[in-house]
């Protein structure tokens, strides 16, 4: 089959010219699990032909519940191969490029001016930080996908507007080292507890989250939906066809509406980005100490608070 046979549909989307672009596109993805495997899926079936697919990891059972191309029968295999062969199933005139190591940042980086998007999508955010930095440094545009529970933020990311650390409020620290071993320290995790609120997490998982290194609760719908709306900008970007949701503009996903929010803009997500950086303050001072402990007594009247309304949450059966 030729390509115009395949992707015939779009034809009444995009001009040939549009097309075209889209078709000769690049794009490199660090990370195939939930976000990375269903952009890469997405964007094979709009058509897009070259793809850089970087991921050491292989499916496991918990990868079931959310990414595209985990199967009984891919369990236990690398995640970019098998992505690789998803895309060529639609597309076997693509051109997909795979690393199979956990390649380092400085590895990576000599793979993206290659490419003409960078889609940083590591389960580990710290990671992806430092690789949406090096886009930066190299004058290259990326993709942001960051689901949780039932929200999400989605955003493309110029390499001279606001970065990630502004949309998410996380701290700018020298080193991948650094901001990894920052993030896993539980004083800092609190900083997270609008995951039960907002992204409906159960108050017991993320008990597990904080205290036993439990992974982000996320559920198929949320994951795909994100991925959806990042796959969306890719095409935007790629076509040239509409407006950008760019930063400092950012999708807002949540259980009851998807909108567009902008950093310091009138939202809930503004005031939790301000009090992350008031935290990470008063974290950095001589006040430290002081807030361990009200975060401690904070933690002892929230936890059975929000257990308590657990139990009590009235069920909402379907309508006959």
């Amino acid at each position: 089959m030729h390509y115009e046979e395949l992707f015939q549909r779009n034809y009444g989307i995009f001009s040939r010219d549009e097309q075209q672009r889209i078709r000769h596109a690049s794009i490199l993805i660090v990370g195939c699990g939930g976000i990375g495997g269903s952009v890469a899926i997405m964007l094979a079936r709009s058509g897009v032909s070259r793809f850089v697919l970087i991921e050491f990891d292989r499916y496991e059972p918990a990868n079931m519940n959310r990414q595209i191309a985990c199967f009984l029968d891919t369990v236990g295999r690398n995640k970019a191969q098998v992505i690789k062969e998803q895309i060529l199933r639609i597309n076997p005139e693509a051109q997909v490029e795979v690393h199979e190591d956990l390649l380092n940042h400085s590895e990576i980086a000599q793979l993206i001016p290659q490419v003409d998007l960078v889609f940083p999508a590591a389960d580990d955010f710290s990671f992806s930080i430092f690789v949406f930095r090096d886009a930066r440094k190299l004058g290259k545009t990326a993709l942001m996908v960051v689901p949780s529970g039932t929200w999400a933020n989605v955003s493309i990311i110029p390499p001279d507007r606001p970065s990630p650390e502004d949309i998410e409020g996380i701290p700018k620290l020298a080193t991948y080292e650094e901001l990894r071993e920052t993030a896993q320290i539980r004083k800092y995790k609190f900083w997270t507890y609008f995951y039960v609120p907002i992204a409906d997490w159960r108050i017991d998982y993320y008990r597990g989250f904080m205290e036993e290194g439990f992974p982000l609760a996320q559920i198929c719908p949320v994951v795909w939906l994100a991925s959806s709306l990042g796959a969306l900008e890719a095409l935007k970007f790629f076509s040239g066809k509409w407006k950008l949701v760019a930063s400092p503009r950012y999708w807002s996903i949540t259980r009851e509406k998807i909108r567009i929010n902008r950093i310091n803009g009138p939202s809930l997500q503004t005031l939790l980005v301000w009090q992350r950086r008031f935290m990470w303050w008063v974290f950095q001072s001589r006040f430290g100490p002081l807030q361990e402990g009200l975060q401690a007594a904070w933690w002892r009247l929230y936890y059975p608070w929000v257990k308590r309304r657990e139990q009590r949450r009235p069920q909402h059966p379907a309508r006959p």
